[in-house]
């Protein structure tokens, strides 16, 4: 495939993981095959570069979720220099005082519109603050897209690399956050539960033993099931490379215990697995839409949190999860895990949390995007000075001429620094552009999108 690219544009992330990426790698795709961009993904300390060599258009992830994403959106707004952003974290539970702004000082977002995933969270908006109805749009979770694009992963294959090929039976699980007990964002997290205070750390290191022994409980009654426990991503800051106490760390003795933090992809793992299991966790309506039967461990259940729990079977103590493990491998009966009931509260979740599941997502935050790139600006002035960026732009690329790993990783004042120079080339974001368009290419033709695309009868065939 041949782009005829003439606009430049830069998309700002954090790191190598890629909830964000693929948040906006579909959004990329479509700019770039069909609005005539060439865009680049570029490590938040080079933003320098917007002022170096100014683009036709930024993109971010968000706006509020991390600092310099907003820095960069309200840089280049003052610069008159167009800006998309998305929302990484749209499912948020609009049932508590939820602080959306969060990093975002100025409570504006700098997009022409602002996306949200579904019209419960449009209402919880438009009720909390001053913002104009019709500016917000509900278009979907973006980053759901890549289940109507992305293959299963090869099982036999993803667990050869980790000598666990002899397996036959795989269960996931997704870790929560419980080693933010030992971080600084622990008040947000309990104030997010409603479980403020000491009495919320006491309950919440209860809720993490708990489930602990659960996990625990099946791993050893069944050593011909691998278990595959997944560090939740945010569970420490970039900088911080501790692996603090959580549900899982203490299980690694075990043979039939795979643990991994940021190795896989964790729709690969849902994709290879039998059953996927979490506390708490997004990803339990992933493993929906790839159809993994699901189920969720929830000692104490009288906690704030989305809805999702109300889609799976539930279960409070390690006997409950005995008996269902022993109904689902030993019986062959996982009917519970599909119960009418549970089914149908599923397809309410799923139209109410992610808005769509058809694969359009992206193409409906386009609709509203294009409006915006008939504006964009052709004077290409230099925007001014960033003494921040140009400070960080400085110390990223003097510093990695020192940089050694050990040596970094050892020095107190230097350790926060290593998660910059291993993520700053993006490498594997770069490299999983290459490997997962041509995914896009083969999902674009099999809706046959191209042509009505080009046509612009798409944007009158999609479900809105």
């Amino acid at each position: 495939m041949k782009y005829q690219n003439d606009k430049i544009g830069y998309c700002f992330l954090v790191s190598n993981e890629t909830r964000d990426y693929f948040l906006l790698l579909p959004i990329i795709y479509y700019l770039e095959k069909y609005e005539g961009f060439k865009i680049s993904f570029e490590f938040i300390w080079d933003a320098h570069k917007i002022r170096k060599n100014p683009p036709d258009l930024v993109i971010l992830p968000n706006v509020r979720g991390q600092l310099l994403y907003y820095e960069v959106a309200k840089y280049c707004h003052e610069n008159a220099i167009p800006v998309y952003h998305n929302d990484s974290e749209g499912n948020f539970n609009t049932e508590i005082d939820y602080d959306f702004w969060a990093y975002n000082a100025s409570k504006k977002y700098y997009a022409n519109y602002l996306f949200t995933w579904n019209r419960l969270v449009k209402k919880f908006l438009l009720d909390k603050y001053p913002l104009k109805e019709e500016e917000v749009k509900i278009t979907g979770a973006v980053g759901f897209d890549k289940y109507q694009y992305l293959p299963k992963a090869n099982r036999e294959k993803l667990l050869k690399k980790y000598n666990k090929a002899h397996f036959k039976k795989v269960v996931g699980y997704a870790g929560w956050a419980f080693g933010k007990l030992f971080n600084p964002e622990i008040n947000d997290v309990l104030s997010n539960i409603n479980k403020p205070g000491e009495a919320g750390k006491i309950w919440l290191a209860e809720q993490r033993d708990q489930v602990e022994a659960c996990l625990k409980s099946v791993i050893e009654k069944y050593p011909d099931i691998l278990f595959i426990l997944k560090k939740h991503p945010r569970e420490n800051f970039e900088s911080d490379f501790r692996d603090s106490r959580n549900e899982m760390n203490q299980l690694l003795h075990f043979p039939n215990v795979l643990y991994l933090k940021d190795e896989e992809e964790i729709q690969d793992l849902i994709g290879i697995s039998d059953l996927w299991m979490a506390f708490e966790s997004t990803s339990i309506m992933e493993a929906w839409l790839m159809q993994v039967p699901t189920l969720m461990i929830n000692p104490d259940p009288n906690f704030h949190r989305v809805n999702l729990y109300k889609g799976s079977m539930l279960v409070h103590h390690k006997e409950a999860l005995l008996n269902i493990f022993q109904e689902i491998f030993e019986a062959n009966d996982s009917s519970k895990l599909f119960a009418n009931e549970i089914l149908t509260k599923r397809t309410e979740i799923i139209q109410d949390a992610i808005g769509y599941a058809d694969g359009f997502n992206h193409l409906r935050c386009l609709f509203f995007l294009r409006e915006g790139l008939q504006s964009t600006f052709n004077s290409k002035k230099k925007p001014k000075l960033n003494w921040r960026f140009l400070r960080l732009y400085g110390l990223l690329h003097f510093g990695k001429y020192f940089y050694h790993y050990s040596l970094f990783k050892s020095i107190p004042k230097l350790k926060k620094t290593v998660w910059v120079f291993e993520n700053y080339q993006l490498s594997e974001i770069n490299h999983k552009k290459k490997l997962h368009y041509p995914y896009l290419d083969q999902f674009y033709q099999s809706k046959d999108l191209d042509q009505q695309i080009k046509s612009q009868e798409i944007w009158g065939k999609i479900e809105w």
